[in-house]
């Protein structure tokens, strides 16, 4: 996969999550924190953001981040407890590791 077919990827499955929720642009741009023509550009594969424009939108689509690059006809299952115990211990701490990751790269 290249950057091209994983950005159109990323932008396909923020929209198809956000069509399932019936979420507008406007309401999914507003709880993720970015624009409405910031998330049209995302959607339409013009623009990527940075880890926090990717963990804001899996947030504001109540899914896991990697669950917005799977490629298409992916299916997850979370059919056992513990896997389940492991998402919400993910989504938990994902913006602690984001926050981490930025701190690190920043102090070149």
């Amino acid at each position: 996969m290249n950057k091209e077919d994983l950005n159109a990827t990323y932008g396909s499955n923020i929209k198809k999550i956000r069509k399932i929720k019936n979420l507008s642009q406007e309401t999914l741009a507003e709880k993720a924190d970015i624009s409405p023509s910031f998330l049209s550009d995302i959607e339409n594969g013009k623009k990527w953001g940075s880890f926090e424009t990717l963990v804001s939108l899996a947030n504001a689509l109540e899914v896991e981040p990697y669950e917005l690059l799977l490629p298409p006809q992916t299916s997850i299952s979370y059919d056992t407890k513990r896997t389940k115990d492991l998402m919400n211990r993910l989504r938990k701490n994902l913006g602690e590791v984001v926050d981490t990751l930025e701190d690190f790269l920043g102090k070149k």
